[in-house]
């Protein structure tokens, strides 16, 4: 069965900052099982905003027995973080997806860096706490901002480094002063450290200025984590699929049911979906966040890039429908086997 949106009720709202809002949710006893969660996981929000149905993803900043909450910034136009932000308010109703993502901890039992720049600090906190909370290892949290008054969680992040002294260094880079997360100064921060799992989440050139001071320091790709809030650039080609005989005929699944659709010129999966009135679930609609994942049953399907998956889903035949285009007759697409 596919995740399907529930409607949730806030029950907590924290201003973090001038432009940063926590929303934390009512969970009912019959979804708590649902809304289990991973530290560095995100939920999927829907509202009608204007007439129109947005969608966006955002991740979780809590952990353990904390009530569920995501953090969300305001952007530049963002319709979804403007009203989050500035409009929503206690009791007020927010259709939710369950829990996803890859971009978790799988265990507490090695030293961990953590690489965090602007809203980005937001699934690097969860992981944080779990990681003080149920391990003994050091950790590192080099966070960047643009000034001090943009820190988010800073209080939360203070009272941690206090509880936690003798494992956890917290060190700020504030672009206001001239510092910043570099590739240069990232092979200086880990020059010294042990074999070590590294976390990265942050605006793209921050993650790719870090991944490249990783790569430089010679640290495995097995041990960087990185968690995109938008698609990065890529130099593969968009896939271009010519809309032709039986390339474009394909099938999907969804709720037990079979719907046959033939893909416009251009069309993602998801777009032909979306066009005949599937709804299956979807969000960010840049590749980044999963929650559109599938399974391909039959035939070829080709990705324009893949910032989301793990290689072992790819392997299994998981795609996001997002991004995705027929290359062959005979697809068939399942969202019933996620």
């Amino acid at each position: 069965m596919s995740l399907q949106f529930h409607n949730l009720q806030v029950k907590e709202l924290k201003r973090e900052t001038a432009k940063t809002v926590s929303i934390g949710f009512q969970i009912p006893d019959n979804l708590k099982a649902e809304f289990q969660y991973e530290a560095g996981q995100y939920l999927t929000l829907k509202a009608m905003i204007n007439g129109e149905d947005v969608r966006r993803s955002y991740s979780i900043s809590s952990y353990g027995d904390e009530a569920l909450q995501v953090s969300c910034k305001v952007v530049d136009g963002g319709k979804m973080s403007t009203f989050l932000v500035n409009e929503l308010g206690l009791g007020d109703r927010v259709e939710v997806m369950p829990p996803m993502g890859n971009f978790t901890l799988k265990t507490v039992k090695h030293p961990l860096v953590l690489f965090a720049a602007g809203s980005g600090i937001t699934p690097i906190f969860s992981i944080l706490k779990k990681a003080l909370k149920e391990g003994n290892s050091d950790i590192k949290l080099f966070y960047g901002n643009r000034s001090e008054d943009e820190i988010i969680f800073k209080a939360a992040i203070e009272a941690l480094k206090v509880q936690f002294s003798d494992r956890l260094l917290v060190q700020h880079f504030l672009s206001s002063d001239g510092e910043r997360l570099d590739a240069q100064r990232v092979q200086s921060l880990v020059s010294n450290l042990p074999e070590s799992n590294y976390f990265i989440c942050g605006p793209k050139g921050m993650i790719a200025a870090v991944k490249d001071g990783l790569e430089k320091s010679k640290v495995p790709a097995s041990h960087i984590n990185i968690e995109y809030f938008a698609s990065p650039k890529t130099d593969k080609k968009a896939v271009e699929t010519v809309a032709s005989g039986e390339v474009n005929e394909i099938i999907a699944e969804l709720d037990g049911e079979r719907h046959s659709i033939t893909l416009e010129p251009g069309e993602t999966i998801l777009d032909g979906t979306n066009r005949i009135g599937i709804d299956p679930p979807f969000s960010c609609q840049s590749g980044v966040c999963t929650t559109c994942k599938c399974k391909v049953l039959s035939g070829e399907v080709e990705m324009e890039n893949n910032f989301g998956l793990g290689e072992d889903e790819a392997e299994e035949g998981f795609i996001l429908s997002c991004i995705s285009k027929p290359t062959s007759a005979g697809v068939v697409v399942s969202w019933d086997e996620v």
